[in-house]
């Protein structure tokens, strides 16, 4: 019976260590692609920038 035990325990001990090196993937998270609705204005605030387009800027 003691032999028993020891089996359970040493089995247990590795199903342990195993499992977690075996679990599940992680996906890669896209990045995102589009703009952001919000923009910094002349003083410095954040304001919804697609509501307000006198503040947009020409780009170099």
């Amino acid at each position: 019976m003691d032999s028993f035990y020891i089996v359970l325990e040493i089995t247990a001990l590795i199903a342990v260590i195993i499992i977690p090196l075996a679990g599940p993937k992680k996906e890669k998270a896209s990045p995102k692609t589009e703009m952001s609705a919000l923009a910094v204005n002349a003083d410095g605030y954040l304001e919804n920038f697609k509501s307000s387009p006198e503040y947009q800027q020409p780009v170099e």
